[in-house]
């Protein structure tokens, strides 16, 4: 018996919001979440609460405040479900209060809402930390601010899944 020939299609899920994309050199920092009503999302940016070390807050409310990085690490959570949902229903959203890791060197995995460029920039939306992109050279536009990330070169044709590669030092 002959063995089998053939092509086999193979294209396996890219990964999760929020994972480590490569093994490549990474800082990652744990902070206490304190978003109160906006709800804390995985690969979402996050600032540094005025007055409060160690604290963080999704977004950048008011737009002053210093960059944290990104929530990642999802897998380390536990999970109680989504509200009204059945316990340990599959969710990006943490609770407030946690420990949780941000990232502020690396690459990771994010859900980008757009079809970005490679080396397009990062920007995050100041009142949630929900992310977008821009040219390079375009001006952040109001009620955004600065992710300090670049688009790298996966999974940029639609909207979706993206690998971002983050190189703040704040």
């Amino acid at each position: 018996m002959a063995f089998p020939q053939g092509i086999v299609a193979f294209n396996q899920g890219f990964g999760v919001i929020g994972e480590l994309y490569d093994d490549s050199p990474r800082r990652v920092q744990s902070f206490i979440l304190t978003s109160n009503a906006i709800p804390n999302v995985v690969g979402y940016a996050y600032t540094f609460v005025s007055g409060l070390q160690g604290v963080v807050t999704a977004g950048n409310v008011g737009g002053a405040n210093v960059f944290a990085g990104y929530l990642v690490n999802p897998k380390a959570y536990a999970s109680p479900g989504p509200s009204g949902g059945t316990p340990l229903q599959p969710t990006l959203t943490v609770s407030n209060y946690l420990t949780a890791e941000f990232l502020n060197m690396g690459l990771i995995i994010v859900a980008l809402p757009a079809v970005a460029a490679v080396g397009d920039l990062v920007v995050f939306n100041n009142s949630t930390g929900a992310l977008a992109t821009i040219a390079p050279g375009a001006s952040i536009p109001s009620g955004f601010s600065n992710g300090y990330a670049l688009v790298e070169p996966y999974s940029t044709a639609s909207a979706g899944l993206s690998v971002i590669r983050v190189t703040t030092v704040p």
